[in-house]
């Protein structure tokens, strides 16, 4: 006499279940798992301690600066930045050298702007207009350079080093 295979099935899963609590239990950890947990635990306390520890992203300096909008303002063209300084410290002048490009390709202008002072961990909204240049005539905008950046022990160095830029206009802004 032969049984359906869902018969049969189900007696291979009954008795199989008999030894579903050995297989499923959790198995002792072995002497050299805790060894090598313990290794692992070590290290990263270490290197935590370290004063040579790598700094995670969020430790790492940052000056980030956005090209928000361009706007006509009378016969200029008001340039609108988002600023934060995430430095470590707080930015006493900072000071950019900004490339103009027309939207013919070629250097229209080479500007230096005062963003003044930034405090730490803070946001700020700096604009500036470009006299007799109407917005449709940029192409793009570069920063060329940082002039200054004064406060504790920062340098302009270190501050193009942390420098990141985007835009959040119609046009090109980059480093």
């Amino acid at each position: 006499m032969s049984f359906p295979f869902s018969v049969r099935l189900a007696a291979v899963c009954l008795a199989l279940s008999a030894f579903a609590p050995a297989l499923i239990a959790p198995r002792p950890a072995l002497a050299q798992d805790t060894q090598v947990t313990a290794t692992s635990s070590d290290a990263t306390s270490t290197d935590a301690a370290s004063s040579d520890a790598v700094p995670s992203e969020a430790a790492r300096p940052a000056l980030a600066l956005a090209l928000n909008s361009l706007a006509p303002s009378g016969e200029a063209c008001r340039l609108s930045f988002v600023v934060r300084n995430d430095m470590g410290a707080e930015i006493e002048d900072l000071g950019l050298e900004l490339a103009v490009f027309g939207s013919d390709g070629g250097l229209s202008q080479l500007l230096r702007f005062s963003f003044g002072m930034l405090l730490e961990g803070k946001t700020r909204v700096k604009q500036f207009d470009l006299a007799e240049t109407p917005c449709e005539e940029i192409g793009r905008v570069l920063v060329n350079d940082v002039v200054r950046c004064e406060g504790g022990e920062l340098t302009a160095l270190a501050c193009l080093r942390a420098l990141s830029a985007r835009s959040d206009a119609d046009i090109a802004f980059g480093l």
